[in-house]
């Protein structure tokens, strides 16, 4: 037998793992954009300058924040671009879907305990969308 148990290296491993997507979600940063498919709308092609891409920021909460204890907490994101109305979807890897409002009041004891990517996804009123993502940890 080694010097590590079989027991202790998957362990090791798991936390690994964690740190290593915890760092690839934190240096991505919080922004994706996706733009519409070639400015190209019900077969009308649309100037780029009349067009701003729609995009979404999560604001709160911070990647990387612990949420924790009975205060609610205040999920927000900023959002520019796109054709309105503006469809919100708040979703969690491991709760999923959270809320379909613009922004939420959340109480951490409602988040199952563990790591959670919080996605937020928009889709504007031409069905392109867009995800924002931050990385929490839920106590």
């Amino acid at each position: 037998m080694g010097l590590y148990s079989n027991r202790s290296f998957n362990s090791g491993m798991k936390w690994m793992i964690i740190i290593a997507l915890c760092l690839a979600i934190l240096f991505a940063g919080c922004v994706e954009k996706k733009s519409e498919t070639n400015g190209v709308k019900n077969g009308t092609a649309i100037a780029d300058e009349a067009r701003e891409d729609l995009t979404v920021t999560i604001t709160s909460p911070k990647a990387g924040d612990i949420l924790q204890g009975d205060k609610d907490v205040n999920f927000a994101s900023i959002v520019r671009g796109g054709e309105k109305p503006l469809n919100f979807v708040w979703s969690s890897s491991i709760d999923g879907e959270l809320s379909t409002s613009q922004s939420l009041q959340l109480n951490p004891s409602k988040l199952s305990k563990g790591g959670h990517v919080i996605i937020l996804t928009v889709t504007d009123a031409s069905g392109s969308s867009t995800q924002g993502t931050v990385l929490i940890e839920a106590m």
